[in-house]
């Protein structure tokens, strides 16, 4: 086995036991982050953030923490940052939008 199939084997391991970690907080955690969004498919769209974020900075923790309010801290953060992104793009002006919309420049031309 090459060291490429070698680090391959390993990262889908590492992958797939932190899914098994998981795999008892994820309908929990689904369902307090659709409360929280008021969808389920935005919900979801945090829960897979999460998880990611959480993936990745496992590997820069000295040891493992509270593993369920450690995840429920990290889905809980990222539906706020979304949540005010979402409020930021709806108090923009809609004139804005217009005039964005019928700038010539930004109009494709047709060859």
């Amino acid at each position: 086995m090459s060291e490429d199939e070698t680090t391959l084997a390993d990262l889908s391991a590492a992958r797939k036991r932190f899914l098994s970690l998981v795999e008892d907080i994820r309908p929990d955690l689904h369902r307090y982050c659709a409360r929280m969004m008021g969808s389920v498919m935005d919900g979801e769209d945090i829960v897979q953030d999460a998880l990611a974020r959480a993936y990745y900075e496992l590997s820069a923790l000295k040891q493992l923490p509270a593993l369920r309010a450690w995840l429920f801290r990290i889905a809980h953060n990222r539906a706020l940052d979304y949540l005010r992104r979402y409020d930021q793009r709806m108090r923009e002006p809609l004139d804005a939008a217009l005039d964005v919309a019928a700038d010539t420049a930004l109009t494709p031309r047709i060859i």
